[in-house]
């Protein structure tokens, strides 16, 4: 599995991006490899597209998520992915 690594000192000194597969989240690097936030949502019912994460979208994620969009480390496709119950979800990956 590739492992994707951004820098974000723009959300706080030593945070990075990183994706691998479906999964992604922000981590300070380092001994303890703390998770300063998940980027990634898994369902039970859907598998994200090859190379893609869906896109965690909850209340605290959201400044984040319009960060890394704004500062070009993420994308985020335009259509959205319609889960099996009818809701949709955002699909993203790191550039």
């Amino acid at each position: 599995m590739t492992r994707i690594e951004r820098a974000a000192p723009f959300l706080d000194d030593k945070v990075v991006a990183v994706q691998e597969g479906a999964d992604a989240w922000c981590e300070e690097p380092g001994s303890t490899g703390r998770v300063w936030c998940n980027l990634s949502i898994r369902y039970a019912d859907a598998i994200a597209p090859e190379g893609w994460f869906f896109l965690y979208e909850g209340i605290g994620n959201r400044k984040t998520n319009l960060e890394l969009l704004k500062h070009g480390l993420i994308q985020i496709q335009e259509a959205r992915f319609t889960l099996s119950d009818g809701n949709s979800a955002l699909v993203a990956r790191l550039v």
